[in-house]
């Protein structure tokens, strides 16, 4: 069995700036644009939307991917504010009693960005395998896209934005978001929200995934029965943890009204644990590396925040937490040296 390499990026809204600066990195230790270095790619969310950008072709230049990673994150940079546009004071005033009943944004910027970047193209226009993770409340399942599934069943050749709405469809901040995706028995009219509501971090799922069906993956193992877990390698990337504690007086007497606005980032950060300690018991060591960091400002805590002030912010703290960290530089290096994702040259330069 040949080695099998696993690209993994959290949910996070706008703060998808963190992955991106690592990714990055990534391209300019291994030589590689990313599609080229990863067999698949799996995102929910703002990672579901970095997977596909990242992986879907330039339609004049079939081989080559559309857009370089700073494409993508001048799309942040730039773009966030039509996504979710920022409030003032008096704005967020009138507003605070009509979030309780909305979503606080229109789905209208979202769509116009989407629509601008991957245009009418389909998973199928993907240069490697990607699977986005989304939740569907008509059937009230998981669901998840996967390139395996739309290059036998054309009907599940869906549409790269439709996609996209569906995995970053986040409750109360955007509306859940309709489409067909015909599968087996299931009603195929969807009403799908954002992924991160059951699966903040995919690594666990494209590892089932993978695991489960390995062969259709490496045609050259149809005949091998087992998976040698010694030549599969995930790179899990994080969009960030604010970590103030929620003491017992803030909760003791707290119903929905104070939950709604906190639940999401404590859901997300308790999903991503888990997830990352399941990981870490199911590979081989050196094999699964999960990198991300920690937010310790309120003000730029939220994941809807599109001020560059917070951007810059998530940036800086990606730099210092992660890239100029020597242990996990050490870290990633080796990982990326194990999973033969470069020369042994190129990892001691």
């Amino acid at each position: 069995m040949r080695t099998f390499r696993i690209l993994c990026i959290d949910g996070g809204g706008l703060r998808g700036v963190v992955p991106l600066t690592v990714l990055k990195k990534v391209e300019e230790l291994t030589g590689k644009r990313i599609h080229e270095s990863f067999d698949l790619i799996a995102g929910t969310s703002t990672g579901g939307l970095i997977s596909c950008a990242v992986s879907v072709k330039n339609p004049d230049k079939p081989n080559q991917p559309l857009y370089t990673l700073n494409d993508v994150m001048d799309v942040y940079l730039k773009r966030g504010g039509e996504i979710f546009p920022q409030r003032n004071k008096f704005q967020n005033l009138i507003h605070k009693g009509k979030d309780l009943f909305e979503p606080r944004f229109k789905a209208d910027g979202l769509d116009k960005v989407l629509k601008d970047l991957v245009k009418d193209m389909r998973m199928n226009d993907c240069l490697t395998n990607i699977m986005v993770c989304a939740y569907d409340l008509n059937n009230n399942i998981p669901l998840f896209f996967k390139s395996r599934d739309a290059r036998v069943n054309p009907e599940q050749n869906a549409k790269l934005l439709d996609i996209c709405r569906a995995t970053s469809a986040g409750p109360t901040y955007l509306p859940s978001f309709k489409m067909n995706y015909p599968n087996n028995d299931e009603d195929p009219q969807r009403n799908c929200i954002d992924g991160g509501v059951f699966v903040n971090n995919p690594s666990m799922a494209s590892l089932a995934e993978f695991s489960k069906n390995f062969k259709k993956y490496l045609p050259e193992a149809v005949n091998e029965n087992y998976i040698d877990y010694n030549k599969v390698f995930v790179l899990s990337i994080g969009t960030g943890s604010y970590t103030a504690k929620v003491s017992e007086s803030d909760t003791e007497h707290k119903g929905a009204l104070y939950w709604a606005t906190r639940i999401s980032d404590i859901m997300m950060r308790g999903v991503n644990r888990t997830t990352d300690y399941e990981m870490i018991q199911m590979m081989v060591e050196g094999n699964y590396l999960r990198l991300s960091l920690t937010i310790d400002s309120y003000k730029h805590a939220e994941m809807s925040d599109s001020s560059s002030d917070t951007a810059h912010y998530l940036i800086d703290e990606a730099n210092k937490q992660i890239l100029n960290d020597v242990s996990k530089m050490n870290n990633l290096k080796a990982f990326l040296q194990k999973g033969e994702f470069m020369s042994l040259n190129s990892i001691s330069a």
